[in-house]
């Protein structure tokens, strides 16, 4: 017989459950996924570089410098002590949206099963708004209507599937467009709009294939400015001088060739400085061990360098400060270069609040998100704990002369929500299994035989709020739980019995590692349901002891 703690623990549970959904972790715009591999670039680097300055629709307006954009980023990209591409520029003839597709397929006829392949577009980007006020983005070409961007222009969405099917290992896509809706401005008018700028998501599933960068002059529901006194797009301009003139300066582990994260780094710095941060690159890319997406230098000519990597370009890591040993070394996003070792961390939110602090090691040659950091200064983003427990059940409602005790198993699950705000970061779901063993117990009735041997399985959910000190834990875990009692012998008054229960379970715990902790539990829990037949129902007392090791990851 289920107690009424039953019906909170469902509700609980659904809460549990729908806040675990809600906090599953996706790749927001400009994130870094980080694994291993060991691809090296091989074949050859291709490019298809297009620029369109001048549109059928009047409304759309047309641009200064998208075509010396792209005309200035194939002269780079083509000189062979640079890119070293093959180059394919689209600026002349027609440019008409079926007519860039069509040029797009036969490029990719070209391709080799080892080649790196980049598209460039530089132009309008469009969007266009449901009757929900939901969002489609695309490429106008120069038919393209700003009444009719379904029926005339490129969907974005479409350019990212094209990119995906290319035959190639590496793929870089990069826009010099925005998508207000307004089209591209000039940078010296930036001061005179009465307007404010917002940044947004992009209205398309943003998880990068491996080895594949999207490189985005802006964030999406802010402009990308043209520059008069530099005659380019502001954002391409920087991007060609980091694989040019600025080669030294963009490269910023010193390994002689610059990669796609160190000239979008180089851009987005200077980009966000000259527009005021008006404009905001950024990038979804996916970094797979040994960066190989190379847009500068030669592969052969690599310098192997010692130093690890730190990147973030992730929603909740933006605007984050890293403190190494009492110095700052850097704010992201961005790139931060270690020397390997152990050092002592702390991330500062722009407000200067410690979010997270404790000690990490560094090795060599390794790339690190900052997402994995923090997750490893807190014990990482899941737990999995197993150990002993001990349990005392009441002994009147089990109808024994003793106070009957059951030694097992517990096996604990904690998944913790992933959000820049440090409350946040210290909160998540737990849910234990337990299995223990009661032994025969003696009657406290004469008229009854002794209580078969039992055997109790648990299930408790609930949330949950730790504090991770960086040689200790400590834990609140409100919790409910679905008990259930089997007997080995069933029959009258003991019979097989389920019952709810609600109450607590306070943790502290030892932490030698970040991501190892030794832990003690107590838990206390309250149910009303009678273990045995002939009992009125009365709130009761059930306790827990446990110690267990748990390990994040």
């Amino acid at each position: 017989m289920a107690g009424p703690t039953l019906r909170a623990g469902l509700f609980l549970v659904a809460f549990c459950a729908g806040q675990w959904i809600l906090s599953t972790p996706i790749h927001a715009q400009g994130s870094f996924g980080l694994e291993k591999s060991t691809k090296t670039e091989d074949g050859k680097r291709r490019a298809l570089l297009i620029g369109i300055n001048s549109y059928d629709d009047p409304s759309l307006g047309s641009l200064r410098f998208a075509r010396s954009d792209a005309e200035y980023l194939a002269g780079v990209f083509a000189d062979p002590a640079l890119g070293g591409f093959d180059v394919d520029l689209v600026v002349d003839g027609d440019l008409s949206s079926s007519a860039l597709m069509e040029r797009l397929e036969n490029w990719k006829k070209q391709l080799g099963p080892e080649d790196t392949a980049l598209i460039y577009y530089s132009g309008h980007g469009m969007r266009w708004l449901d009757q929900r006020r939901r969002s489609q983005v695309f490429l106008a070409g120069s038919n393209s209507r700003k009444d009719a961007p379904l029926e005339t222009a490129i969907p974005l969405t479409a350019v990212v599937e094209f990119l995906e099917s290319l035959p190639t290992p590496r793929r870089v896509l990069i826009l010099d467009a925005c998508f207000t809706g307004n089209g591209k401005i000039l940078a010296e008018d930036v001061e005179s709009l009465a307007r404010s700028y917002e940044d947004g998501i992009l209205p398309f599933d943003q998880r990068p294939s491996e080895h594949q960068a999207q490189l985005f002059a802006t964030s999406y529901g802010r402009p990308a400015l043209e520059s008069r006194s530099l005659e380019h797009g502001l954002y391409t301009w920087h991007l060609g001088q980091a694989l040019s003139a600025r080669f030294d300066a963009a490269d910023s582990n010193g390994d002689l060739v610059v990669s796609v994260s160190e000239a979008h780094d180089y851009a987005r710095v200077r980009t966000l400085t000259e527009s005021s941060g008006t404009q905001v690159p950024m990038a979804v890319y996916k970094v797979v061990g040994r960066e190989t997406l190379l847009l500068a230098g030669q592969p052969g000519s690599r310098r192997r360098v010692a130093m690890a990597m730190v990147s973030a370009y992730s929603a909740p890591q933006q605007g984050l400060r890293m403190i190494v040993d009492g110095v700052e070394r850097g704010a992201f996003p961005s790139t931060v270069l270690i020397d390997p070792g152990s050092y002592q961390l702390e991330f500062r939110n722009l407000s200067g609040r410690v979010v997270d602090r404790g000690r990490f090691t560094f090795d060599r040659e390794k790339i690190y998100s900052v997402s994995s950091i923090r997750d490893t200064l807190n014990g990482g983003r899941h737990q999995l704990a197993v150990g002993y427990a001990h349990h005392w059940i009441p002994g009147a409602g089990f109808l024994s002369k003793r106070l009957p005790e059951a030694g097992g198993l517990r096996i604990g699950y904690t998944f913790r929500f992933p959000s820049r705000e440090p409350l946040l970061r210290r909160m998540g779901c737990v849910m234990d299994l337990d299995l223990a063993f009661l032994p025969e117990q003696e009657s406290a009735r004469a008229d009854l035989p002794a209580s078969p041997e039992t055997v109790l399985l648990s299930l408790s959910i609930g949330p949950i709020l730790r504090l991770d000190l960086p040689w200790m834990l400590l834990s609140l875990q409100p919790r409910v739980a679905l008990v259930s009692l089997l007997r080995t012998e069933v029959a009258q008054p003991y019979l097989h019995w389920t019952y709810g229960a609600m109450g607590g379970n306070f943790a502290i715990g030892f932490r030698p590692q970040n991501r190892i902790s030794v832990q003690v539990h107590y838990s206390p829990m309250l149910f009303n349901a009678p273990l045995a037949g002939g009992i009125v129902p009365r709130i009761s007392l059930m306790q827990r002891l446990t110690g267990a090791i748990e390990m994040g990851f």
